[in-house]
């Protein structure tokens, strides 16, 4: 029999998660790129890294298992069903039913070398969302807030159990946000 996880251990990885999206929108918000003599320059790794971290913080944080069950796995923890914490979903570029930070679009045009990924997309990550770095920005500061305000009423209500690891991520992660609140595009979503 299959081991589950614990809460806590969900928290520290959901934490985890947070943190590295939040270092990836802080190197995105410094917007010093190399540029060489093709059309990518080097935040292309820094942007892939945020659509990953979206999705995964997105299916967290909004979907239900049974949504995420035509993947291939059942044993995916959600807010709603491990927590039974709903967070109502923001409205978010490129995050519908067709968006470029769905968990397939992520799979077809980030993780894998899908045949749709190399015929049809004009750069590697992405192919549907023509939002820019403003609104990858803006989305991962959404949900970010929201994870957050997941994370912090869970501590409220002496849920949360960390080891000293997660608390080191948890405390990471809220001085990277201090960091990120003093950048004016980002002020408002935070």
């Amino acid at each position: 029999m299959k081991k589950k996880a614990t809460n806590s251990e969900i928290l520290k990885q959901v934490i985890y998660e947070m943190l590295t999206l939040a270092h990836a929108v802080e190197h995105l918000v410094k917007k010093k790129w190399v540029k060489g003599y093709s059309h990518i320059d080097s935040s292309e790794p820094i942007l892939s890294i945020a659509a990953i971290k979206m999705s995964i913080l997105y299916d967290f944080l909004y979907t239900k298992k049974a949504d995420q069950r035509e993947y291939g796995t059942s044993d995916y923890y959600t807010a709603i069903d491990d927590f039974n914490v709903k967070i109502p979903v923001p409205k978010l570029a490129g995050c519908g039913p067709k968006g470029m930070f769905t968990k397939e679009s992520v799979i077809k045009h980030i993780v894998y070398l899908s045949e749709e990924r190399i015929t049809k997309s004009k750069e590697i990550q992405e192919p549907r969302f023509k939002g820019g770095v403003d609104s990858i920005l803006k989305n991962c500061s959404v949900i970010l807030s929201n994870a957050e305000f997941f994370i912090d009423t869970l501590v409220t209500s002496s849920f949360i159990n960390l080891n000293l690891e997660g608390e080191n991520y948890l405390k990471d992660y809220k001085l990277t946000i201090a960091r990120l609140k003093e950048v004016p595009t980002l002020t408002e979503s935070f």
